[in-house]
């Protein structure tokens, strides 16, 4: 699919090249695995740690419990990421996948949570996912789907509304970091470093 609104697979890796140099050179953890050669098979992923409160732990409306639909989820960064600093934290393993979508011929977020030192224990819902910030997201085409790559279960930001944020970035010179950025937040919080916009123009 060509078009206002969509990214060549060419384009899409030209993108990801440069948004790993910047990555490279802040020391932020992302790497390019797969085929480059064959359209859609390589994609962008980083893998961090952090600190989330416990589920045992009191939520703030003072009630305990672990019903999914209405525990409020906030994740925690921490500096150094090797111990919680205190019993009422568990770790917490983030993986982003950025792929390139073939059908749509644009960017795609996957991600998955595990509040667990192990990636695949414990993994987090998608109703967790999307009360990261302790309120609903905006976004609603979060669902569980299976990485076309990969081919285990991650959530995923749908990208039938990746065209229409696109369409917008057209002056852009790295749509990925500009399309990023307006994702991201609802990708477990996912952060992107100022260093990247410098890409944009």
């Amino acid at each position: 699919m060509d078009g206002p609104g969509t990214v060549t697979w060419e384009e899409f890796l030209e993108n990801a090249e440069k948004f790993l140099v910047v990555s490279a050179k802040i020391s932020d953890g992302w790497e390019l695995r797969g085929d480059k050669d064959i359209p859609g098979e390589a994609y962008l992923v980083r893998r961090a740690k952090c600190f989330v409160p416990n589920d045992s732990a009191t939520k703030k409306d003072g009630s305990t419990g672990d019903d999914d639909d209405a525990e409020e989820f906030h994740v925690k960064f921490r500096e150094d990421p090797h111990e919680a600093t205190s019993t009422s934290e568990t770790p917490f393993i983030i993986e982003h996948h950025i792929l390139w979508s073939v059908s749509y011929s644009v960017p795609v977020l996957f991600f998955n949570g595990w509040k667990s030192d192990f990636p695949g224990i414990n993994p987090v819902s998608v109703n967790e996912a999307q009360t990261v910030h302790g309120s609903k997201l905006n976004y609603t085409e979060l669902s569980q789907a299976i990485h076309p790559i990969v081919g285990t279960p991650f959530l995923q930001l749908h990208p039938c509304l990746s065209q229409g944020l696109l369409q917008t970035m057209s002056k852009s010179k790295n749509k990925l970091v500009s399309w990023l950025s307006c994702v991201a937040s609802a990708a477990l919080n996912l952060k992107i470093h100022p260093e990247y916009f410098k890409l944009t123009h």
